[in-house]
This record gives C-alpha cells, sequence and structure tokens, in this order.
C-alpha cells in the first residue's frame, strides 16, 4: 500500500524506471525532487548501466520482468528506445502497473493501437511524455488561443531544430524522423489549437547525417498541416543547427499573433529542463485522482500523423490521416 504523505499530494506512489540512458537519467534525478512519487526500482536490458543509476538514486537494480514483478511498485516509467515502448506498455498493464512512457507511444500505427487497447483492458493509466505542453513559454501560447486573444486561428507555425543527429547506434530504434522529433511537434500543434490533425503534406530529404540516409530516413522536412477546425500550419524540423537547439512556435489569428520565440539552449535536457519537472507533477497528480493531461489518445493521434507524413513522403501527394483507418 502507498505511504501517507504530509506533503503537497495525498500519497507517495513507488515507481520503477525501465530504461537507464540519458533521458531516464534526467526523469530519475526529476523523481527525487517531486512530491508524491518515489523511485524504487530502475532496470534496463544493461544491467551495469541500471545498477549505476540505482546506485545514484538510491533504488534497487532490477531487469524488467522482475521490475513488472514487484508488487511494490504502483506505477512505470518508460524510458527505454522508441521501438520497445508498446511491447513494454503491454506487459506493463498486464501487470496492472500505470505508466508514463517516453514518446512516440509506438513506432506504428498498429502497435500504437495495440498499446492503448492493453491499457484500456487493464483499466490503468498511461500518460505520454510529450513535454512541450508543460513548457510555460509554449504554453502561453496555446493559453492566448484558448482564451481567444488571437481570435479564429488561421495560421500556426512550428520550427523545430535539433543541435546535431542522434547517436548512429539509436538511429535504427528511433521509429524515423517524424517519430522520433515531429512526433512532438504534431502533439504540440494539437495542444495549441485545440483542434485535429486531418491532413499533411511533406517535403524532406536527407542531407545532414549519412546515417540516417543509409536507413532511409531523412533529417530536414517540411511538413503543411490542415486541422479539422480549418486552421492551416507548418512545420519545419532539421537534424542539425550550428547555433544550437533551435524551437518556436507561432499562432496567426484573426485578432492578432501569439508566439514563443526561441530561448537559446545547447541541447532539450537544458531547454525543457522546466517542463520535464512539471510532466512528473502532473503523472503524480493523475495517480492521485486527477485527469491526465496528455494520454494515450494523444500518443495515438501523434502516431497516426506521423506515419501520414511518411506516406506523404513516399507517395508524394497530402494524405488525409482518414486514409489510415
Amino acid at each position: 500500500m502507498p505511504e501517507l504523505d504530509r506533503g503537497n499530494v495525498a500519497f507517495v506512489h513507488r515507481l520503477g524506471l525501465i530504461g537507464a540512458g540519458r533521458v531516464a537519467r534526467v526523469h530519475a534525478a526529476n523523481l527525487a525532487q517531486t512530491d508524491g512519487v518515489r523511485l524504487v526500482a530502475v532496470a534496463d536490458i544493461a544491467a551495469e548501466a541500471a545498477r549505476s543509476l540505482a546506485q545514484e538514486a538510491g533504488a534497487d537494480a532490477l531487469s524488467p520482468k522482475g521490475l513488472l514483478e514487484r508488487r511494490d511498485v504502483a506505477a512505470v516509467l518508460i524510458a527505454t528506445p522508441p521501438d520497445t515502448h508498446a511491447d513494454l506498455i503491454v506487459e506493463a498493464a498486464a501487470a496492472g502497473k500505470h505508466v508514463f512512457c517516453e514518446k512516440p507511444l509506438a513506432t506504428s500505427l498498429a502497435d500504437a493501437r495495440r498499446a492503448l487497447e492493453a491499457v484500456e483492458r487493464a483499466g490503468v493509466l498511461l500518460q505520454i511524455g510529450y513535454n512541450r505542453r508543460f513548457d510555460p513559454h509554449l504554453r502561453a501560447v496555446r493559453d492566448a488561443v484558448a482564451e481567444g486573444r488571437v481570435g479564429t486561428p488561421w495560421l500556426l507555425r512550428i520550427t523545430s531544430r535539433d543541435p546535431a543527429p542522434p547517436p548512429a547506434d539509436y538511429l535504427p530504434h528511433s521509429g524515423g524522423l517524424f517519430l522520433d522529433t515531429t512526433s512532438h511537434d504534431f502533439d504540440l500543434a494539437r495542444f495549441v489549437l485545440g483542434a485535429e490533425i486531418v491532413e499533411l503534406a511533406v517535403l524532406a530529404a536527407s542531407v545532414v547525417d549519412p546515417n540516417a540516409a543509409a536507413l532511409g530516413d531523412v533529417d530536414v522536412a517540411v511538413l503543411s498541416l490542415g486541422f479539422s477546425s480549418g486552421s492551416f500550419g507548418s512545420i519545419d524540423n532539421c537534424r542539425r543547427s550550428s547555433y544550437g537547439y533551435d524551437q518556436r512556435l507561432e499562432v496567426h489569428g484573426s485578432d492578432g499573433l501569439a508566439q514563443a520565440e526561441n530561448r537559446p539552449a545547447e541541447f532539450y535536457t537544458d531547454r525543457y529542463a522546466e517542463a520535464f519537472v512539471r510532466e512528473l507533477a502532473a503523472f503524480a497528480h493523475a495517480l492521485d485522482g486527477e485527469p491526465l493531461e496528455v494520454d494515450g489518445r494523444d500518443g495515438l493521434a501523434a502516431v497516426a500523423a506521423a506515419e501520414a507524413a511518411r506516406r506523404s513522403l513516399d507517395e508524394r501527394r497530402a494524405v488525409r490521416l482518414e486514409e489510415l483507418e
């Protein structure tokens, strides 16, 4: 049973962390300062990495199977490569664990649906790690739209550029640019406009990273989007930016403009440090019964948009998401 806590939430929930890489370490550090949760176990297929992180966090090092079998673990945080997410969500749900999973939900629409069905069948919570919803600067644009301060939104524009490509050994597990990078932007666009993506068209190529080209992936992309609200949007992505991490958001409407300009940072762990903390706090509150702020259905929508983007690129045409049904 969870312990009674005298802090800001009702209980202390014991969490297990699956993954011991860079983003897992970010989450482990943030869990230590999040009210209502306690990291008690770390698991990774790389046993030594799990032992190292567990020792730093004051937790037990286990196998993924052993972690899911621990009865005192109420929820798991999945921070493993994207192509492992769906299976781990299904296994965690079968074990009766609530789940926080890093984006994307899965690397295919079929796997995303399978994971979501498992969660719904088990009756457990699933939060997806789209941390940009929790960034105060981006959220302020969303608030301006929701409160009607820009009038009717006409155009949305998102820029998302990384300072350097990911390691070559990560790319085969990433799901490709549209799932690894653009899925953040798909989710942010839906969140900001409060509307669904219904159609998109893509121009993209591999001009930055030969490792991506060797896998048939792309690293520079420009996407045009149509939304259920009648608004339009554009997203540009690039795997390399010589001046550092670049994130910008703009909504142009009938009564004005709301924008979040770039905030210079070396990488996403710096740019979104506050958002990483806030999303874990939101998960802790959800474990106490509050509504999830970004759930499995949001994860499914992002995977669907990514799959439509890949089809648009391959078939060189605009794709309506209803085609994927």
